[in-house]
């Protein structure tokens, strides 16, 4: 079997697995979680018992992971996003699904960022970020969940971990998503090598998964 046809088996798999969350239609946005990849990602927050989840990049599927939170009865979800059509479409839905007391999306335009690689990387506004993230940390305890998304460019999501690693939780889960692409497969490896983290890749789901030191 070709790797293509795996993955569409294993997505159509994965849209089974979340019929229970399909309460209505949501649009398919640009960088959005493959099927397969979303439900990897809702595995390891019901396996292992996620509550503090942080997203970069964000679109339906953040939708579909506030459901989850909402239908296990605790957890919360922080994602953001720099595109401010997509940041405020998911907002939109938050609210109207009444998801707001578990879930929140921050729009955070990018800029240069002292933590890119490149001299004028850019990344989510840093003083926004940082202010946005130790609030739900203060107010949720240590993150033991990020999702990395986006950006979407180059090696512009190298700054996650620089950034947020200081707020991550002994035990924490770290995924990246795409990392089937040579520039995310690029700043794997640094963040290996920066911070000791072990990035177990599944190629059905393009994402990688690491765990935090204790």
């Amino acid at each position: 079997m070709d790797d293509l046809l795996a993955r569409e088996l294993a997505d159509l798999s994965a849209l089974q697995r979340i019929r229970s969350l399909d309460t209505e239609y949501l649009p398919r946005l640009p960088g959005d979680l493959r099927p397969s990849a979303l439900v990897a990602v809702m595995d390891e927050i019901v396996l292992g018992a996620r509550t503090v989840l942080v997203q970069l990049g964000c679109g339906s599927t953040s939708v579909l992971l506030a459901r989850l939170v909402r239908q296990r009865g605790f957890g919360h979800l922080l994602s953001i996003e720099h595109d401010e059509r997509t940041a405020a479409f998911v907002a939109s839905q938050l609210r109207r699904e009444g998801l707001g007391s578990v879930a929140r999306v921050v729009h955070a335009p990018l800029s240069r960022h002292p933590a890119a690689l490149s001299r004028h990387g850019q990344w989510y506004a840093p003083q926004q970020v940082h202010d946005e993230v130790l609030a739900y940390v203060d107010r949720f305890g240590l993150v033991d969940l990020l999702l990395v998304d986006g950006p979407g460019f180059g090696d512009s999501r190298y700054p996650a971990l620089p950034v947020l690693r200081a707020v991550l939780a002994p035990g924490a889960t770290v995924l990246a998503d795409d990392v089937d692409r040579p520039d995310e497969q690029a700043v794997l490896a640094r963040w290996s090598e920066e911070f000791g983290l072990e990035f177990r890749t599944t190629p059905r789901t393009a994402l990688g998964t690491s765990t935090v030191p204790a």
